[in-house]
């Protein structure tokens, strides 16, 4: 049988190049890693393996455990492998297996995907496994004005009419130095008053590294009240995919009543309409949850989708060593948190995902 060759390449624009064949989304892109390797402290490596002229990426981020070990994470938002399109299901694992005798000597004790709900839909692993969280929710693009208006449920078209009624415009503008710092402000007022986990706090560095890195790939959408920026939402784009997607937004306390981040949407729904792309990703709910962040996504499109994450334990004696030296609880040495010997002290999500409309006006 065919051998795997594996090859531990810099994520750089030459690694934006070898990916251009695959189906992929700005998560997978050299700018992308670089910002979120600020977030989860890493160091950005990307993985190659070939198989009969058939490729497989992995864009992950390192993390040290101490001077021999290390684990894997993929990026903030929904990271996942890539593969050529002609790869049977087969094929794949065999790759992944290979991938895993490849770390195992490399000194990685397990490796974290967090599945692309589009891209990785139809993935389904034997090496490792695939956990499904919950639901996500998207809108189909293609659709007129009015099928878009008419799927829009009624408290919803409420609020945006509210937040026309009082004089809220919504402005599309470029990621600058200027507008992230903007950005960055509403956006940590709103985390706060959400009480969110520190995790989610992102400090101004990894705003300036998304404009430095993808500022032709990010849509800025500022609701304004005479002159005075409420909200704000950070959209991602790929026009290779055609895939736009929300990534962080928030609301000024003081405005939440004029409800501007569901103009903000509805903006950004028309905005991907008319520039062509096929699909709005909303996200879900926080953890995947059926929560209230869910529900008011769902008020803009009832279009499901699974968000699953992958895990593999690579080196298991290390992997149980690092679990029973943190001497869990029996409730936290049950939970589904992987790995599970990084498991927070405090209760949080189980997945990370950003709290999104929890800051939004519901």
């Amino acid at each position: 049988m065919d051998t795997v060759q594996i090859d531990f390449l810099d994520i750089d624009q030459q690694w934006d190049k070898k990916i251009k064949h695959c189906h992929f989304d700005i998560y997978h892109l050299s700018g992308w890693v670089a910002a979120s390797a600020i977030v989860d402290k890493g160091t950005p490596m990307g993985l190659m393996a070939t198989y009969k002229n058939k490729q497989l990426f992995l864009p992950i981020i390192i993390r040290k455990i101490d001077s021999a070990y290390w684990d894997a994470t993929t990026t903030y938002g929904y990271g996942g492998p890539l593969m050529d399109k002609s790869l049977s299901d087969a094929e794949a694992d065999y790759m992944l297996q290979a991938v895993k005798e490849r770390l195992f000597a490399k000194g990685c004790v397990s490796l974290f995907m967090r599945l692309h709900p589009i891209i990785n839909k139809d993935w389904i692993p034997t090496v490792g496994k695939a956990l499904t969280h919950g639901l996500t929710l998207m809108s189909d693009l293609s659709q007129s004005e009015a099928a878009h208006w008419s799927e829009t449920q009624n408290r919803h078209r409420r609020g945006i009419k509210k937040a026309i009624k009082h004089n809220v415009v919504t402005k599309i503008e470029r990621l600058t130095k200027a507008s992230a710092l903007v950005f960055s402000t509403i956006y940590k007022e709103t985390m706060a008053h959400v009480q969110a986990d520190q995790y989610y706090f992102f400090d101004d560095d990894y705003f300036f590294n998304l404009l430095e890195n993808l500022q032709d790939r990010i849509l800025l959408i500022t609701a304004y009240q005479d002159d005075t920026p409420i909200a704000s939402t950070i959209y991602t784009l790929c026009r290779e995919s055609g895939i736009m997607q929300f990534h962080l937004g928030g609301t000024c306390c003081a405005y939440s009543h004029l409800q501007p981040s569901k103009l903000i949407t509805h903006t950004a729904r028309s905005w991907g309409r008319e520039n062509n792309y096929q699909i709005l990703h909303l996200g879900g709910g926080v953890g995947a949850a059926l929560d209230s962040l869910y529900e008011y996504k769902k008020g803009f499109s009832s279009q499901e989708l699974l968000f699953k994450t992958y895990r593999l334990i690579i080196n298991p004696d290390k992997y149980a060593k690092l679990v029973a030296a943190r001497r869990l609880t029996p409730d936290d040495s049950h939970s589904d948190f992987f790995p599970l010997y990084r498991k927070p002290a405090t209760t949080v999500p189980a997945v990370k995902t950003a709290p999104a409309e929890a800051l939004a006006d519901i």
